[in-house]
């Protein structure tokens, strides 16, 4: 499917959504948009009163989401203002991050009730919008770390490798995971596990220069991208971000998360690498080398 009819798609859903769920004055709407999860791009119009949102058949909004409580939250809209409620869900609702028993949103606000489903507030006409900026961070970027998704980085990938390739430059890739990180899930759950990959993505991105492109590759991985950057270059800001990752303490409610990480390097100068999948197993291999070999280290080939 292009991206234009990916565009249609949604622009459909969300005129589905808002006629559902009724009319009211435009100076009184509050919206929510999901950015994440089994509702993807739906953007609903909130009705003056209560709405329910959990996984069961009989909510307001049910959600096909294993992780969540049938009645998970809700959000009841009075007087031109909106404030969240928990429901005494068994994992908790966050926003922005915190959990919240009670809360009045505010235009913006991010709202996670499982390592799947997150969605976004926003008040007054904005809603439309807001759906149409949400759309290309949506189909750009991850909705839990904030860096490029796995398809906008392969994009990417090729792009710039052919770019190196027929001028002749290098170009490097860093592949890294979080070490034992469904150790971190199992202990302190899957939202501990989602604050872990925000807060190291934040740190890998404070570390790489402006040019360089870092991405979620799936899971607990990451992958950076830097261009025009030779190997010993490379291994100094793997080792950088390593070092960084290892040295922050990770507190989530209460509890202080040990974490560090373990990384690859790759870099095609040269003729070395025939394609961008050949750099890539190389990286990739370079990772398992290091977690092979004890962890919280850099290899690089």
């Amino acid at each position: 499917m292009s991206d234009e009819e990916k565009k249609d798609l949604f622009e459909s859903t969300v005129v589905t959504s808002i006629e559902k769920l009724g009319e009211i004055e435009a100076d009184q709407k509050a919206y929510i948009l999901f950015l994440a999860g089994p509702l993807q791009g739906k953007l609903f119009l909130l009705n003056p009163g209560q709405t329910v949102i959990g996984r069961s058949d009989d909510v307001d909004i049910p959600i096909q989401d294993n992780r969540i409580s049938r009645r998970h939250f809700a959000i009841n809209v009075h007087n031109g203002k909106a404030e969240l409620l928990d429901l005494s869900s068994t994992n908790g609702t966050y926003v922005n991050g915190t959990r919240a028993e009670k809360k009045v949103l505010e235009d913006g606000d991010k709202i996670q009730i499982s390592s799947s489903t997150i969605l976004k507030f926003a008040y007054g006409d904005k809603g439309e919008r807001m759906f149409h900026e949400e759309f290309y961070q949506m189909a750009n970027f991850d909705a839990v770390t904030g860096a490029n998704n796995k398809q906008a980085f392969i994009k990417r990938f090729q792009e710039e490798f052919s770019y190196a390739k027929r001028n002749k430059l290098p170009m490097s890739l860093i592949m890294f995971d979080i070490d034992f990180f469904k150790k971190v899930n199992d202990t302190y759950g899957h939202m501990a596990g989602d604050y872990i990959l925000k807060r190291i993505a934040e740190k890998a991105n404070d570390t790489v220069r402006g040019e360089d492109i870092m991405a979620r590759y799936g899971g607990e991985e990451f992958a950076i991208i830097l261009r025009g950057s030779a190997m010993p270059g490379a291994i100094k800001l793997a080792e950088r971000i390593r070092e960084s990752v290892a040295s922050e303490i990770y507190e989530f409610e209460g509890n202080n998360i040990p974490v560090t990480i373990s990384l690859g390097v790759a870099t095609f100068e040269g003729d070395n690498y025939e394609t961008q999948d050949e750099l890539m197993a190389a990286a990739d291999a370079r990772l398992y080398h290091s977690k092979e070999n004890g962890r919280n280290q850099v290899s690089a080939s």
